[in-house]
């Protein structure tokens, strides 16, 4: 770690009150297992050890050459442990565990690409030559076959008779260092004499590469995914970065100052557009390059902001400017690393900050890097998402065991006396929870399919709709100019169409499908009292939480409509007379808006709908073992028995269950 790395705790204030409700949670489910059944024992161990397993996932996009890796080495406290210059042709996702459990001793991971994902590459040139294909590219794609079998051959003569054993294959070892990384991760140069003739040996075929690391500055566990730039030769790195942002709960988007407008490119931009407004951040680096940062940084935010709203996001976004190189110097406590200008644009910072003229200190050269607004910025978003989506969830499920723990005493007591009440209809207890059971599970099953048809009827009609436009627009494009130059039109249109069925699906999925839940649950209990009476007292089983939707981001995809090159104004050239024109046209666009209707629907709806089936599947399931368990309970064993009748004098079961029940839900609330 780096001499000051304490400055990596600056911004842990944001996560206090989560990690105090952690712990205070931690120690109720604690009281829970003193008085609960081995059943109930092992659901409460289960909650504890999904808190103590809570990773928060980071992902920090951008254009090559922006600063990501030197910004990820600095939140890692290790300013030299990624190589910051990487070759533009790595592909390579690189995550940091930091405070995570591992298996056994391993400290680093490179996993390879599968035989399939390989063969897609080289044989289908991946997403680009994908594209190129469906528009009849012939002549782009073989500039794409060229690059390939360049980059095959190269593969191949580094790795010789391992190259085919490799794929699919992972490397694992207890250690990582500067060589190790590099020799997964960077191409190198084999021209450059001076580049260690191993690095770069497996990055050709390297998907994925991580590392694990204990870092005690930080309260929680994190995940920090580090993605090559989306700018790529085959866009094999959009697929890639879009794969690491699913599931990750902060963007961070890096840009570099000097060209704030243009690292704000199109495919960067439809990517970051799918996402919710709290969940984006841009950072700004390299602030040290302006010639006068204090007049340059209103202006660049302004303009960031324009960008913004052009492009329909959110324009609350926190913007946090700051300098990679700035806070490096504060964390080794070597000033030294800076260049004259970088000085100067320090000095100047500094003044302007109201810290006086005296020379910079360590403390104040870390705030003006902007490194504390950043791990503040991220720290706020771990808490109020998906930290407050455990403790939410966890609470919910500790007071539905405690109403079972509850119930299951009741039932044991009641049974020693042959007072178990039993109305339920003139049905077997296992009959009448089998039908509830049975009952649900049909419904979800019903409610899944509807909302799927309706989602995907709206996506259709929105392809349809796009479709008939641009060929209106198109052949009015031609009856006013002929065939002579070229013509464009800008499938924003169909994402807004797409994005709008999207949270149209997501609104009904949590309306159809809270309420669904909360029939179940009504159901549910009904059959607790049915089977215990009016002994159960104040008795509540809750309904379980409507899974969430993530942002839609197979929306900002890149498509054929999207690419402004020169296979456009040679399919423009080829055809001849507006049939020609209109019929192609729609059958490119109509296959190119169909790609991104599959793309959501297989990695993102079916997703959606299959939590909200497992959710109330794992709901009933719990609920029927232990409502068997009561209908049973007319045997007991006799070391249960004494547990049930000896608590200990201070406190009744029922008081301590009342007790916890109470705090869970005022903390709740």
């Amino acid at each position: 770690m780096a001499r000051n790395d304490h400055l990596l705790s600056v911004g842990n204030e944001a996560l206090a009150p989560m990690t105090s409700a952690i712990a205070s949670l931690s120690t109720q489910i604690d009281q829970l297992t003193e008085v609960a059944d081995a059943r109930s024992s092992a659901r409460l161990a289960t909650l504890k050890t999904r808190m103590e397993n809570f990773t928060a996932s980071i992902t920090l996009v951008g254009q090559v050459k922006a600063g990501k890796s030197s910004i990820v080495n600095i939140l890692a406290g290790r300013p030299a442990l990624l190589p910051s210059d990487v070759n533009p042709w790595t592909s390579v996702v690189t995550t940091l565990n930091i405070n995570t459990r591992t298996e056994g001793d391993t400290r680093s991971k490179f996993t390879f690409f599968e035989q399939e994902e390989w063969d897609n590459l080289m044989v289908g040139g991946g997403r680009l030559g994908e594209l190129a294909n469906r528009a009849g590219a012939d002549d782009e794609m073989d500039d794409i076959r060229r690059q390939i079998g360049e980059m095959k051959n190269k593969s191949e003569a580094r790795l010789g008779q391992h190259f085919d054993l490799i794929l699919g294959q992972s490397h694992q070892y207890d250690y990582f260092d500067d060589e190790l990384i590099q020799r997964y991760v960077c191409l190198g140069d084999e021209d450059d004499p001076d580049i260690n003739p191993k690095t770069g040996r497996f990055a050709d075929v390297t998907k994925s590469a991580e590392l694990f690391m204990d870092i005690p500055q930080y309260p929680i566990s994190l995940k920090l995914c580090d993605t090559p730039g989306v700018n790529d030769t085959f866009m094999v790195r959009e697929q890639i970065t879009l794969r690491s942002l699913r599931g990750s709960e902060v963007c961070v988007v890096v840009l570099a100052a000097s060209q704030a407008l243009t690292t704000m490119d199109m495919a960067l931009m439809r990517i970051i557009a799918q996402f919710e407004n709290r969940q984006i951040i841009l950072f700004v680096n390299r602030i040290d390059e302006l010639a006068d940062p204090v007049s340059q940084v209103p202006e660049i935010r302004d303009r960031i902001l324009d960008t913004l709203k052009q492009n329909n996001i959110d324009t609350n976004t926190s913007v946090v400017f700051g300098s990679a190189l700035w806070a490096e110097a504060a964390l080794t406590g070597n000033p030294d690393i800076l260049t004259e200008e970088s000085r100067q644009a320090l000095n100047t910072f500094y003044l302007a900050a109201g810290f006086g003229d005296q020379a910079p200190s360590l403390d104040k050269i870390w705030a003006l890097s902007g490194l504390p607004d950043l791990l503040l910025a991220m720290n706020e978003r771990i808490a109020e998402g998906a930290g407050t989506r455990l403790l939410d969830k966890v609470r919910h499920r500790a007071r539905n065991i405690a109403s079972q723990i509850r119930a299951t005493a009741v039932a044991k007591t009641l049974s020693e006396g042959g007072g178990v009440v039993r109305d339920l209809d003139g049905v077997s207890a296992e009959e009448a929870i089998a039908r509830v059971s049975d009952e649900y599970e049909k419904k979800a099953a019903e409610l899944t399919t509807s909302l799927r048809e309706k989602v995907l009827e709206r996506l259709n009609s929105a392809e349809t709709n796009f479709v008939k436009r641009a060929t209106d627009s198109l052949i009015a494009h031609l009856e006013q100019n002929g065939e002579q130059g070229t013509w464009q039109y800008d499938p924003a249109g169909l994402r807004t169409l797409q994005k709008a069925a999207y949270f149209s699906f997501a609104r009904a999925m949590r309306k159809e499908a809270g309420a669904l839940y909360n029939a179940a649950a009504a159901d549910v209990e009904a059959l607790y009292q049915k089977l215990l009476g009016n002994h159960l007292g104040e008795f509540s089983i809750e309904a379980p939480i409507v899974p969430r939707v993530p942002p839609p981001l197979g929306i900002g995809r890149t498509i054929a409509l999207d690419l402004q090159s020169t296979w456009w104004r040679r399919w423009w050239q080829k055809r001849k007379g507006f049939e020609a024109y209109a019929a192609d046209y729609t059958r490119l666009i109509a296959s190119e808006a169909n790609s991104i209707t599959k793309d959501i629907e297989e990695n993102q709806i079916a997703a959606v709908l299959e939590n909200v089936r497992a959710g109330l599947a794992d709901f009933l399931r719990e609920q029927k073992e232990t409502l068997l368990n009561i209908s049973a309970s007319a045997e007991q064993d006799p070391n249960q028995a004494a547990l049930m009748a000896g608590m200990a004098p201070k406190k009744s079961r029922d008081d301590i269950l009342g007790d916890i029940l109470k705090d869970l839900s005022n903390e709740a609330a």
